[in-house]
């Protein structure tokens, strides 16, 4: 009995190493790699962070995607939560209180666009101590800072020349910025036909959304532009998620040698 215990705890200490080894063999970086999404609604973010998440699972990566950490807020007990909304505040108040300043400058004046920030700002807490409290290689996030902060400002303004300067200094440290491309047809043909209605795109007829998406997806690419991240990248929906899963990986692969 001894001997077929010993035997079998051998067997998967060897499976975890090969794993391990395996996983060594591309993915070399000490902590987990923050990937941000960003693009027009119908781009298919979530639908390609679905298909990275595949591919990397394969290569015996552990990966995190925004339902995740949403299911681990859940989770959380009451005190718990209130405990994480106290540490955001200590921690990014006033940052919050210089965003309600620059909408205001901007002629902003919205109470859902301050929520917004601070719900992401209690987000990205407790991403902090997801990625620190379990084994995460990969965080995938298909609705993260950049596009919340175009969310947060569109259908208020009549230009927004100047407005996407005075929101760079509330984005969120990211490892990755990834800008996924279409068409405004393309997007408001897309949106025309998923089953979701969550986005006010989803509520407005064809003709205004189309209008809509012209009118604001320049804006959209401008903050993307803006992020300080070294590392971003264009992807286009020419291509299916698997294409660009494959091209995603071998910009990872770059990163962490």
């Amino acid at each position: 009995m001894l001997k077929l215990n010993l035997k079998i705890m051998f067997r998967f200490k060897t499976k975890e190493t090969d794993t391990r080894a395996r996983k060594d063999d591309i993915f070399h970086h000490a902590g987990a790699i923050v990937v941000e999404c960003v693009g027009p609604p119908g781009s298919g973010k979530t639908t390609n962070c679905k298909s990275f998440s595949g591919l990397l699972k394969k290569k015996n990566l552990n990966v995190c995607l925004s339902d995740d950490l949403k299911a681990y807020i859940r989770k959380m007990s009451k005190a718990r939560k209130l405990l994480l909304l106290a540490e955001t505040l200590v921690l990014r108040g006033h940052l919050l209180l210089f965003y309600t300043a620059a909408l205001a400058f901007n002629k902003i004046y919205s109470f859902d666009s301050i929520y917004r920030y601070l719900r992401l700002s209690i987000f990205n807490q407790a991403l902090q101590k997801f990625i620190k409290n379990k084994e995460v290689d990969i965080v995938l996030l298909d609705q993260w800072i950049i596009q919340e902060l175009w969310s947060a400002t569109i259908f208020k303004l009549p230009t927004y020349t100047k407005v996407k300067d005075h929101l760079k200094p509330f984005y969120f440290k990211t490892d990755f910025v990834l800008y996924f491309d279409i068409a405004a047809e393309t997007a408001s043909e897309r949106i025309s036909n998923r089953a979701t209605r969550l986005s006010r795109f989803d509520l407005m007829g064809p003709d205004k959304r189309l209008e809509e998406l012209l009118k604001y997806n320049g804006y959209l690419f401008e903050l993307y532009q803006n992020s300080g991240c070294k590392q971003k990248h264009l992807f286009t929906t020419d291509q299916i998620p698997d294409q660009n899963a494959e091209k995603f990986f071998q910009h990872l692969k770059k990163f962490t040698k």
